[in-house]
């Protein structure tokens, strides 16, 4: 094959691939995800209530009223207000509830963000994303009777309860969570977690951590006194540190990368 054709070739690989790339909107990965949290490109999720796995935020999600997420752009010079995807409740086992609650979600697409001159809301959203600041939008999803928790959930030992945010959009900048936030039916505080899945409000309050003691060294010589005792040595005691879990890693092929960076430097800044 000439090297020509070749070269043809390649080219439209990578006009194929700048096309997919840029077709979808990514969640940037938390890099420190707590126990609890699942963070890819394509979904944020936190367990909320899984005894099975020693997870237990300490809240009644019976008594939920609503979910705000809060995001905003990784990018700002390349967004455009084409995100989108839906904000899922989940629960279990298939047991106890009906099929219809294992999955629940509520769709949101774009935003109406004046002072950016963007209007880009979806005709048939069921969440509109309200600004709150620059760049920075709340999507509320409220909990009813398509989306309720069970009593029966809690009361199992294989029930769970957990809670995502997925993104499908078509966005040129990345989408990052800066917060999840459940609220009761009065819109108060049940537990709020950070964009790592860290609770920062609200739910049961955190263990203490155990002091820990000085490891062994020689400690210094007291001035000689009449009658002085001998000195003890320092206790050992040692602490492990507590696994926080790994973040999904995404392989992307180097030619897709390419393309990425063809499609991103051909971009006009706003």
């Amino acid at each position: 094959m000439k090297l020509k054709s070749l070269i043809s070739m390649g080219a439209a690989a990578v006009m194929a691939a700048a096309s997919v790339v840029s077709a979808n909107a990514t969640l940037a990965v938390s890099e420190n995800p707590a126990d609890g949290l699942s963070s890819g490109t394509g979904m944020w999720m936190r367990k909320v209530f899984v005894p099975s796995e020693n997870v237990d935020c300490g809240i009644d999600c019976t008594k939920m009223g609503s979910i705000t997420f809060t995001i905003t752009a990784a990018d700002k010079d390349y967004f455009e207000g084409m995100f989108g995807g839906a904000v899922v409740v989940s629960c279990g086992p298939a047991s106890i509830c009906p099929a219809d609650h294992n999955w629940v979600s509520k769709s949101y697409w774009g935003c109406n963000d004046e002072e950016l001159e963007i209007t880009t809301v979806g005709e048939d959203t069921d969440i509109l994303a309200n600004k709150v600041g620059d760049y920075t939008y709340e999507l509320v999803c409220p909990i009813d009777d398509s989306n309720c928790i069970y009593p029966e959930v809690l009361e199992n030992a294989d029930g769970y309860v957990q809670i995502a945010l997925q993104e499908w959009g078509q966005d040129m900048s990345d989408i990052v969570v800066l917060s999840m936030e459940i609220k009761d039916t009065s819109g108060a505080t049940m537990v709020k977690f950070d964009g790592d899945g860290n609770v920062v409000g609200g739910g049961a309050a955190p263990a203490e951590e155990e002091a820990v003691a000085p490891a062994d060294e020689e400690k210094p010589v007291a001035e000689e006194k009449p009658a002085a005792g001998n000195v003890d040595a320092a206790t050992d005691s040692s602490k492990g540190s507590p696994d926080t879990g790994v973040a999904d890693v995404a392989v992307v092929a180097g030619l897709a990368i390419v393309a990425a960076g063809a499609v991103i430097v051909s971009k006009k800044r706003k």
